[in-house]
């Protein structure tokens, strides 16, 4: 893997990151989205020019403001420019399709699952920061995510088709019974079709993974808040964010943490 590669397929991911910004801004407005339409800022309503577009530069550059009426952005678009970026740069270390040396070739399959994975990859990134932001989880993200999900992992045998199967309707069962129980309160019905997409994606083991490294990191983050008292037991917290970041690790980790367990911790 050479430098180049591993740049542009950084970048990339930024200008995806950047476009998915947009995506999560404009559905909580209800505003329209396309490639055609021209990025403004939020505040002034002003139409931003190509050198205030740049991933990661413009935003520092500006020091995290506008460029016209100097308000202060949001931190969430720098993120999710990063955050993105880092899931391309990860994705393609995993799927390396292209070879610059000691002559460039293309490799199809690995090709495939590339796209295929940052696709799936990037309705997650929308739906981790949009349930950040407003804790909610759009079908318009969702539904698309869980049909790219199945289809893609039943056509490109990702795992064996039961697995798959499995993996998305359990996870998917595991939530609704929550739901279903606790009226509501334990578990939101986007978090229902975010499991589908998991267990889709990851196949039952990896997803069961992936699930516990959700409930590891959300224990970790509200039990040092609610013994501080800065929220309580009725305070509302995404969960999406949670398990879309095990997902993640599941993805990248997930072979390795599996095996270390039947290794050295299974009875």
């Amino acid at each position: 893997m050479s430098p180049t590669t591993i740049i542009l397929s950084f970048f990339f991911g930024a200008i995806i990151g950047s476009f998915l910004s947009v995506v999560v801004y404009r559905t909580h407005k209800k505003q329209k989205i396309g490639f055609k339409s021209r990025s403004i800022c939020p505040y002034c309503k002003q139409k931003l020019k190509a050198r205030y577009l740049v991933p990661f530069f413009s935003y520092l550059l500006l020091g995290g403001k506008c460029g016209y009426c100097k308000t202060k952005i949001s931190p969430n678009y720098f993120l999710i420019e990063l955050f993105t970026a880092t899931i391309f740069l990860l994705s393609f270390m995993k799927w390396t399709f292209i070879e610059i040396k000691p002559e460039l070739n293309f490799h199809l399959d690995p090709l495939l699952l590339f796209l295929f994975h940052i696709t799936v990859f990037s309705f997650l990134i929308a739906i981790f920061f949009y349930d950040l932001t407003y804790k909610l989880i759009p079908d318009r993200f969702s539904l698309p995510a869980i049909v790219i999900a199945l289809i893609g992992s039943l056509l490109l045998k990702t795992m064996p088709p039961l697995e798959i199967l499995l993996g998305g309707f359990g996870i998917f069962l595991f939530f609704a019974a929550q739901f279903y129980f606790s009226n509501g309160k334990w578990i939101g019905g986007g978090d229902l079709r975010l499991g589908a997409i998991i267990g889709f994606l990851l196949g039952w083991k990896l997803g069961i993974v992936a699930l516990l490294l959700a409930y590891v990191l959300g224990s970790l983050f509200s039990i040092p808040l609610l013994l501080t008292k800065k929220i309580n037991r009725k305070t509302q917290i995404a969960f999406g964010p949670f398990l879309i970041t095990g997902t993640f690790i599941s993805v990248f980790l997930g072979e390795k943490i599996l095996n270390f367990y039947l290794m050295n911790l299974a009875i």
